[in-house]
């Protein structure tokens, strides 16, 4: 039976695994430059937000066959801009585009494949094709997207390697995600020999770029001295970082950090504060810890009603410890 001296679970998101994140960029904040070097006008209208120009500017250009009009047209109608919004016209715009050999328009159309938008059915096989295509033109998001896809064996065999290879060429021209995951498969060794100054080396290096799940792993590679001298305060500051950006993991770190005062002076308000954050997430771990702190006291003052509050909500998702304390605190007339 879980007393009042037991304490945190605190749940550390593993260093090994990578992320794959999913970028799929159909409606796009990418930065709209070289794919539109046959229209000066129509860019610069795109970058002022003038939509009805840029559109004005492009629709000739694109009847007239211009690829990187045709790109830039796509953009619009997927994104609704200056127009009603066709996902349908976007894809037909960029399979011209990307029929021509440009790669943005490649990328954006195996990423319609990819999440079934705008197209006649999902298709992750016909997605890798494009996005491919894109990659080896030099598209450094497909570069990414397609070592996703390697990981996870979606649309093509599973193979690590060539997961790594394609996440490293991405890395290289500064894509976030990949440098992270480039980072995690050096930390695992899946893909590569184990080399833990490289994925310090590509983590920094997304963490600096503000991807909120690099500055967490940091944080985490700071409080345990991996691959660097144990650091409290770079720790935290880490976390902070990617906290700020409302990463859970980064949050429940935090919360634990300042329950346990071992890398920050103890301070069980803003400990409460941050799990409450995570909890809010639907973090089981969360919802458990600050029912824990509310049982046991911040800063001194119990508060058993929001204890069983946080706790109910624990153990309906499942947390075996959260309903045995509530059994305890049942049997202890606490409840």
């Amino acid at each position: 039976m879980l007393g009042a001296n037991v304490w945190l679970t605190q749940r550390v998101a593993s260093l090994v695994r990578a992320i794959a994140f999913l970028c799929v960029v159909l409606l796009p904040t990418l930065p709209l430059t070289d794919a539109f070097a046959s229209s000066l006008e129509a860019q610069a209208a795109y970058d002022a937000k003038n939509y009805e120009e840029a559109f004005k500017q492009w629709k000739p250009l694109a009847d007239a066959g211009d690829a990187s009009a045709e790109f830039g047209l796509g953009v619009l109608y997927g994104q609704g801009l200056g127009l009603a919004q066709d996902k349908k016209r976007a894809v037909l715009l960029w399979r011209k585009a990307a029929e021509q050999g440009n790669a943005d328009a490649a990328f954006y159309l195996g990423s319609c494949y990819l999440i079934g938008d705008g197209v006649e059915k999902k298709d992750a096989s016909v997605a890798a094709m494009w996005i491919r295509r894109a990659a080896e033109a030099g598209q450094a998001q497909a570069q990414n997207q397609l070592g996703s896809l390697y990981w996870r064996g979606e649309g093509v065999p599973a193979d690590d390697k060539l997961a790594f290879g394609w996440w490293l060429k991405a890395a290289q021209a500064d894509v976030a995600e990949s440098q992270y995951n480039v980072g995690a498969s050096y930390t695992s060794g899946r893909g590569v020999a184990k080399d833990d100054a490289q994925a310090m080396v590509w983590q920094l290096r997304a963490a600096k770029q503000g991807l909120a799940p690099a500055q967490y792993v940091l944080g985490y590679r700071y409080a345990q001295g991996m691959g660097v001298t144990r650091s409290g305060p770079d720790a935290i500051g880490w976390w902070l970082k990617s906290a700020n950006q409302g990463y859970v993991d980064a949050e429940l770190a935090l919360g634990y950090a300042y329950v346990t005062g071992q890398l920050i002076p103890r301070d069980t308000r803003s400990a409460a504060i941050w799990l409450e954050k995570a909890a809010n997430q639907e973090s089981v771990d969360a919802q458990f810890n600050l029912g824990l702190l509310n049982y046991t006291g911040i800063n001194g003052n119990i508060d058993y009603g929001k204890a069983v509050f946080w706790f109910r909500k624990a153990a309906l998702n499942g947390n075996e410890k959260a309903k045995a304390q509530l059994e305890l605190m049942k049997s202890k007339g606490q409840i």
